[in-house]
């Protein structure tokens, strides 16, 4: 007799979906997309400090050695710098996580940068200057 074997066993096609599902899970623990967006906004908050910094010392040159009324010893909200805007920065950044905000302070006689961030913290994202 002739065996018309069409399509795939029931048991054929689970260990598929198996190994299928293994491969992915696998994969997605590689590529672990919470941890790159996490790099990128850390990344952007590196680029927006280094700008305020920027802007704060353009600031003193201009201003022989004064620096903005809103950087004291206590950290302050980089938005109540007003004194930036228009003139040394175009616009105030915010940071790339809702809620959160760059804090601006003298550390000594450098200026200290940090956000308010969880994940910026743990990271050790600040800049001082």
């Amino acid at each position: 007799m002739k065996n018309n074997k069409k399509g795939f066993t029931l048991i054929e096609l689970l260990i598929v979906i198996g190994i299928i599902t293994i491969l992915a899970s696998a994969v997605i623990v590689a590529i672990n997309p919470g941890r790159h967006f996490q790099q990128a906004r850390n990344a952007t908050r590196w680029s927006h400090m280094n700008s305020i910094v920027s802007a704060v010392y353009t600031f003193s040159v201009d201003r022989r050695g004064v620096f903005p009324a809103c950087i004291t010893a206590t950290p302050a909200n980089v938005a109540t710098c007003t004194e930036l805007v228009p003139d040394f920065i175009s616009l105030m950044p915010r940071d790339p996580q809702e809620g959160h905000s760059y804090m601006i302070s003298f550390q000594g006689t450098r200026i200290l940068i940090t956000s308010t961030a969880p994940e910026a913290i743990a990271a050790g994202v600040q800049v001082l200057q």
